[in-house]
């Protein structure tokens, strides 16, 4: 009885365990949506996954991609793929233990099919990726891709093939960058070579800077001639010590000036708050253009 016991233990502990392990990523399949986020653990491929001809993918930083056996990549749109140094985009098999700590094989070449990027493809970047253990690494039939830069290992067949032409890539960061100059002359729109959401970007963020200053220096400006009103009607509001009965605004002064700076006192103030929280529209705006 207690070695059936025992036995049943240790079959729920190793269930525990699995379950663990599957739960440390999110499976996905099929058509990816128009921005792929990090959702902190790694994606497991469990089919193909694509984009569509009539869709535009972006995949945002620190992305992690494992597939299976016999599984891809497979870009017949076009997809952004926004990683950085410190936190690229990984396509890689689900036995890397780099990126899968649960998985307990080694991760080999030809794991994993690759990137396949389709003629009408036109555009589609990959910057700062990182493409491991699969058959072909990133294939284009389309000379108008971006790679800049990609990391290829351990790949079987090729690492890097555009128009059936290999790409020594070797273990170091490669770029591929088309010139602007070979576009022109195959009749192809050099902004298609370009960053669509650069200029929107860029807008953004100069223009959230502007905001951003301007409100600041506005809201400061308000609240020193806000700050000098409230003096002003001070001094017309202070009482007469010598003249109980009356104040030095009946004097020295008049109710016009009284209403004056009361009104200017008011209006300064609502100024300086309407210029601050233009400021933080401004810096919101501008925070914002980092993230696209």
């Amino acid at each position: 009885m207690n070695a059936r016991m025992a036995w049943a233990a240790a079959v729920a502990v190793c269930l525990a365990a699995a379950g663990a392990g599957a739960a440390a990523v999110d499976t996905v399949a099929g058509p990816l949506p128009r921005v792929v986020k990090d959702p902190g653990r790694p994606l497991l491929v469990v089919a193909d996954i694509e984009v569509p001809a009539d869709r535009m993918v972006l995949v945002e930083p620190g992305v992690v991609f494992l597939f299976r056996p016999f599984t891809g990549l497979h870009v017949q749109g076009r997809i952004e793929v926004n990683g950085t140094r410190e936190r690229p985009v990984v396509f890689t098999s689900e036995n890397d233990q780099a990126y899968n700590t649960a998985s307990t094989l080694l991760a080999n070449p030809y794991d994993w099919n690759g990137i396949y990027v389709h003629a009408d493809a036109l555009g589609s970047v990959f910057e700062n990726v990182k493409v491991g253990y699969s058959v072909y690494g990133l294939v284009s039939e389309t000379r108008f891709v971006r790679v800049e830069p990609g990391e290829f290992y351990e790949n079987g067949k090729s690492n890097l093939l555009i128009e059936n032409k290999e790409h020594v890539t070797a273990r170091e960061p490669y770029s591929y960058v088309l010139s602007t100059k070979d576009a022109t002359v195959d009749g192809v729109p050099v902004k298609i070579l370009r960053d669509p959401a650069a200029q929107r970007r860029n807008t953004l963020r100069y223009l959230g800077l502007g905001f951003f200053l301007a409100g600041c220096a506005g809201g400061v400006v308000e609240a020193i001639m806000a700050s000098r009103a409230a003096d002003d009607l001070e001094a017309l509001s202070n009482a007469n010590v010598s003249d109980p009965e009356g104040f030095d605004n009946l004097r020295n002064g008049s109710s016009a000036a009284w209403e004056d700076a009361d009104s200017r006192r008011t209006w300064n103030t609502v100024g300086c708050a309407a210029g601050f929280v233009v400021g933080a529209l401004g810096a919101v705006g501008f925070t914002w253009s980092f993230t696209f």
